[in-house]
């Protein structure tokens, strides 16, 4: 990593800047390539072309759906200004996606330094849980927005692959999914379509991958990222208003994944989506919850509820539970206390 060199100044200037709170440095090269990836003069237009007719379509047939799972406490959508759309917690730049936004937490608010530091430590966290040895086979190449750092040892690295590594590790050690030929996967809450991407990077026999999000706009993302990456022909982004459809068609999933949705969920939108599961007989549940200890759904006047009865009630039993990070100096040093959960309805 290059080194900031010292910017020389009036020491008025200098004493001014210092009395109204500013620190002044120069760019490293690793900082400006990071600003252009973000480059906001980017239009819309420019990114997706004609695709945005897709989004202005799903915007309208969501906008028609009347199921639970329709109505948002946290990804309502509010206004559209200039490619940034007022989705999620702090929102997402459908322009750079894949940056620090609402999809993804890659520590954006911090400075350069800092946040290098936390990705540093995170990689090396990652690197002694990766027993498949997924860092060095997946890649990155910081498209859309992505923030990426290297290190010595290792290519690119993001969250995005960070988090997807010790995700895929997780379901390997307790379902198989990179030994099996017979996955047939649901993603709900799919979002871009992040661990989609990574799982049928890692595993190239995975039977069926489909992809489902109650945002519009995570639908389109979805579809645009999944046949950029080339994998068009191997998952299915079904529309929210399509669902009923799809199940009925194709009901034979062995495995669900739910990563940070449920959370950001109604009760009622959970209670619905876990009632599919029992009817589709799904077998395995993942569930990461926003809380490391309990399991919460998010309701429109902001009160949570706790939807644990919910799954026992249900048959869905705790067969695993393993932290993102073991260490706990480690979870309080980057911020991560998650946990990954496995359920199992025989």
């Amino acid at each position: 990593m290059s080194v900031n060199p010292p910017i020389r100044l009036k020491r008025g200037l200098q004493r001014a800047l210092r009395h109204r709170g500013y620190a002044l440095y120069r760019l490293t090269a690793e900082e400006r390539a990071a600003i252009e990836r973000r480059d906001d003069r980017e239009s819309l237009d420019s990114v997706f072309g004609p695709s945005l007719d897709r989004l202005q379509e799903l915007r309208r047939r969501y906008s028609e759906v009347d199921l639970p799972v329709a109505i948002h406490s946290v990804w309502g959508a509010r206004k559209t200004r200039r490619g940034t759309t007022d989705i999620g917690w702090g929102g997402v730049d459908l322009r750079n996606f894949r940056g620090h936004s609402a999809y993804v937490w890659d520590y954006g608010s911090a400075s350069f330094e800092a946040t290098n530091l936390k990705f540093y430590l995170f990689t090396e966290a990652v690197r002694r849980k990766d027993r498949l040895g997924l860092l060095g086979t997946l890649t990155e190449d910081g498209a859309f927005g992505c923030s990426t750092y290297e290190y010595e040892g290792t290519g690119p690295v993001s969250r995005d692959l960070l988090d997807s590594v010790v995700e895929i590790n997780f379901l390997d050690k307790h379902v198989g999914v990179v030994q099996r030929d017979d996955l047939r996967v649901l993603d709900i809450g799919a979002g871009y379509g992040r661990l989609a991407h990574r799982m049928l990077e890692a595993q190239p026999r995975i039977q069926s991958f489909t992809c489902v999000d109650a945002v519009p706009e995570s639908t389109f993302l979805c579809e645009f990222y999944l046949a950029e990456r080339g994998l068009e022909e191997r998952v299915s982004v079904v529309p929210l208003d399509e669902l009923t459809t799809t199940f009925e068609s194709n009901p034979d999933y062995n495995l669900a994944i739910n990563v940070h949705s449920f959370s950001e969920c109604t009760y009622a939108a959970v209670e619905w989506w876990l009632q599919r599961l029992v009817d589709l007989e799904v077998r395995h549940l993942m569930i990461v919850p926003n809380n490391p200890a309990a399991f919460l759904s998010l309701e429109v006047d902001h009160r949570r509820r706790d939807y644990a009865p919910l799954l026992d009630q249900l048959g869905f039993k705790l067969v695993a539970q393993e932290p993102v990070f073991d260490d706990p100096q480690v979870q309080a040093l980057i911020g991560v206390r998650d946990n990954m959960f496995l359920f199992e309805r025989c």
